[in-house]
């Protein structure tokens, strides 16, 4: 099960994915479908993979971002 943020301003919300995933092996994957996240890993100072991924839903038309939630989901 993912989790995630509910932004109440900004351009982003954080999605941690399921216990023993990590964000930096689904991100390779996600680009081969035409999918863009920012893995977690950056944000953290531990140098541990971890399971955040921040996504933007600014820049895209809500159909847009369906799809790749749709792609995404089925990456997992």
């Amino acid at each position: 099960e993912v989790t995630f943020t509910r932004p109440e301003g900004g351009m982003f919300l954080w999605a941690t994915l399921p216990e023993g995933m990590n964000s930096a092996d689904l991100f390779h994957s996600a680009l081969e479908k035409k999918v863009a996240f920012v893995p977690g890993n950056p944000f953290y100072t531990h140098g541990q993979p971890v399971r955040t991924l921040r996504l933007n839903y600014t820049n895209a038309e809500e159909e847009i971002i369906e799809e790749g939630i749709k792609r995404l989901a089925a990456l997992l």
